[in-house]
């Protein structure tokens, strides 16, 4: 498995998560509980993993993601 995005914030990390997985990337949240603890999301991150064979696809996904228009433009 290859960490290929950290998050601090939950529900943004189980945004990306789906869209990579609505995309056939069999991706996983790593240290999602950490996130738990009030302080630990600054301390451990949520990590973004996905197979290593899949890991150049879902980093093209993810430019993609990151480059949709948002709602507040």
């Amino acid at each position: 498995m290859t960490t290929i995005r950290e998050f601090t914030d939950p529900v943004l990390a189980g945004i990306v998560l789906s869209f990579l997985q609505d995309n056939e990337i069999e991706a996983t949240l790593a240290d999602e509980n950490a996130a738990a603890w009030a302080r630990a999301r600054l301390l451990v991150p949520i990590r973004l993993q996905v197979p290593d064979s899949q890991a150049q696809q879902a980093l093209e996904l993810l430019r993609t993601f990151d480059d949709a228009p948002s709602s507040e433009e």
